[in-house]
């Protein structure tokens, strides 16, 4: 992936599992592609060998940009992302956010109780951590749009509380937090600031202001939520791939197993007629037929039961979507 921003956002943990499903399907899916690549390396030397292979990565980063292939989770994200930045108009160029500018925690000006419907019983169930690594162009990129769009939002939220200062339901909800519970001062601090209470109109601007911010990890939900919503198609890509590698490997086991008693047939033949070599070279080729056979046994019990395994992921998706 070269050059990286490094993010982590916090999800729902059954999201978050259900990627890493599908990251490990999409890794299988690009490692096959590799080796189909690979073979046509065989027989190639120095320069010519060199060549295939930079032709082969770069052909790799097509298509994991495409969206197409993607060896790990960061990559399944890459696209969901970009549509998401391309439907706010976002996808160009911006200036570069100012040193110091950004900070670890909630972005400032995000309304407390935004994501209310992501939380149960008063718990959020944005419980899983998602770390992910997106090329520094989509990932600078995100870091910039979201701190400029957000840049004269929190201006005017700020120039709010100046005015109005922070409501009791927040001071009290800060005491919890630190303390536990409200403490006597957290109370106190609470009567007065209920005493220069916003009117109405001003707490609705303060809310419209609040459902502009736009963070980083709204945009990285969302690409969650795109990445998950694309699985369902690479899935059935994925079965329909092992599907079929299976069934070859047991057309293959067949053939083996065919060419392996007609080789211990010409052994018997060639053993009654006291003809010492060819009896030999068919017990050798008897041999490695049986070896094939199992081989090829081996690789279509595998190949299906991965299959089965995508099938099962592919039922978990579409349970997800109901």
């Amino acid at each position: 992936m070269g050059s990286t921003v490094q993010y982590t956002v916090a999800v729902r943990e059954e999201r978050l599992q259900l990627l890493d499903l599908v990251a490990d399907m999409a890794a299988a899916e690009e490692r096959a592609w590799l080796a189909q690549e690979r073979e046509e390396h065989l027989g190639l030397r120095a320069g010519k060998l060199a060549a295939a292979r930079r032709a082969t990565r770069e052909k790799l980063t097509e298509e994991r940009e495409a969206g197409r292939l993607a060896g790990s989770r960061d990559w399944l994200l890459v696209p969901g992302v970009r549509a998401e930045l391309a439907a706010r108009g976002w996808d160009h160029d911006w200036p570069p956010v100012p040193r110091g500018a950004l900070a670890a925690g909630r972005r400032w000006g995000t309304d407390p109780g935004r994501y209310e419907s992501q939380h149960d019983e008063g718990e959020t169930r944005f419980l899983g951590r998602l770390g992910l690594r997106l090329p520094r162009e989509i990932g600078e990129t995100l870091q910039r749009a979201c701190y400029w769009h957000n840049a004269e939002i929190e201006k005017q939220l700020q120039e709010w509380a100046d005015q109005w200062g922070d409501g009791p339901e927040v001071i009290m909800r800060e005491s919890v937090r630190e303390f536990g519970g409200v403490t006597q001062l957290a109370g106190m601090a609470a009567g007065l600031a209920a005493m220069n209470t916003p009117t109405a109109d001003e707490l609705v601007r303060r809310a419209e202001l609040r459902a502009q911010v736009v963070t980083t990890g709204d945009i990285l939900r969302a690409a969650l939520d795109h990445a998950l919503t694309a699985a369902p198609e690479r899935a059935r890509r994925e079965r329909t791939r092992l599907s079929g590698a299976a069934a070859k490997a047991r057309r293959d086991a067949e053939y083996a197993a065919q060419r392996a008693a007609s080789a211990k047939e010409e052994q018997k033949l060639a053993e009654a007629s006291d003809e010492t070599e060819a009896a030999k070279r068919a017990e050798k080729d008897a041999t490695h037929w049986s070896t094939m056979a199992t081989r090829y046994r081996f690789d279509a019990d595998r190949l299906a039961a991965q299959a089965d395994q995508v099938r099962d992921l592919l039922n978990q998706l579409r349970a997800a979507r109901a």
